[in-house]
């Protein structure tokens, strides 16, 4: 069966949608189009789309991007408000099949969903999915030392490895080019190096001064925003970058500068040099690559250094957004 134009009636709600989620348990009898819970502490929030990705991965990224969000703020994610619109006519197997996926991320993460909308409307030709985390800080949350110069910066890996799923998944016949069928096929699969919120949960963050993720743009998007946040230069050593080394082999090959690959999953981290050791190891643990690749510096600009030269690092296209007209 089709899901109908509009609101999603209640009776589909319960058939289709609610039996996959950990909703909140809400005291009141009578729910409509509000959800409620108790919430003591700091509350931080965050707000992502979710569209521009394969549609069978809706349910996953509809909990990590906004939860990754709020973990970067050392907060720990509690509550998923969702927005969930589609065009008319969509299968409902699609629905719950998305719900039961999301159901699972969200159980991971032990995050409760608190309300939203369902529906479908007209001039939409792919769904669109809005996600809001409500996450809460510890009532004693540490002294976050001042970003200054010397202080490093660390690149959580595989770097790019987002935006070889991506192809992988919408484009296969270029990946083809450089990888065996089988590994694409592992690749487009692969969801685990885009989960970090239990990795973040286990840093020291009293030795840390500030997380950044790395997501559209790549790590030059998120080089820039590191600058333009702290004030500060940044001097990066190429060489040191834990990229993802199919998806290097892959860019080389099509000529494409990884710098700026889409790269959700990964993320940087601001910390004293003395503690970089320690933070490392951290993420060893948990099976993800990861190492210092610079420092700040006064200069007021991101400068990246390879053995022949240094220059300063300038805006670039996301070649991911060449391929989203592919996803249907």
């Amino acid at each position: 069966m089709t899901l109908p134009k509009g609101k999603l009636m209640l009776s589909d709600l319960e058939r289709l949608v609610f039996p996959h989620l950990p909703r909140v348990d809400d005291p009141r009898p009578v729910l409509l189009d509000y959800g409620s819970a108790r919430i003591d502490g700091n509350v931080v929030v965050a707000s992502d789309p979710v569209l521009g990705i394969p549609l069978q991965f809706y349910g996953f990224f509809a909990v990590h991007y906004s939860a990754t969000d709020v973990a970067m703020a050392w907060a720990n994610p509690q509550y998923l408000s969702l927005g969930i619109y589609y065009p008319p006519d969509t299968e409902e197997e699609w629905l719950s099949t998305t719900m039961i996926q999301l159901g699972q991320e969200a159980n991971q993460l032990n995050l409760k969903i608190i309300g939203g909308h369902t529906g479908g409307y007209d001039g939409l030709t792919i769904p669109v999915f809005t996600s809001t985390c409500i996450g809460i800080l510890p009532d004693e949350a540490p002294q976050i030392p001042k970003v200054s110069p010397g202080h490093v910066v660390i690149a959580v890996g595989p770097i790019a490895r987002e935006t070889l799923w991506f192809l992988a998944n919408v484009e296969p016949s270029t990946v083809d080019a450089i990888l065996s069928r089988p590994r694409r096929e592992e690749i487009a699969g692969d969801l685990d190096p885009f989960s970090v919120v239990p990795l973040i949960k286990h840093l020291p963050r009293e030795r840390i001064a500030l997380l950044h993720d790395i997501a559209e743009g790549g790590l030059a998007t998120a080089l820039f925003e590191l600058k333009q946040a702290t004030r500060l230069g940044i001097t990066i050593q190429a060489s040191e970058i834990p990229w993802d080394d199919s998806s290097l082999h892959l860019f080389n090959y099509l000529r494409w500068n990884p710098l700026y690959c889409s790269s959700f999953g990964n993320f940087l981290i601001v910390t004293e040099s003395e503690a970089a050791n320690e933070i490392i190891q951290t993420i060893k643990g948990f099976n993800r690559k990861a190492a210092v690749i610079g420092a700040f510096t006064k200069k007021k600009h991101v400068i990246i250094e390879t053995d022949e030269k240094s220059e300063r690092l300038k805006p670039g296209e996301d070649p991911y957004t060449r391929y989203t007209d592919q996803i249907t």
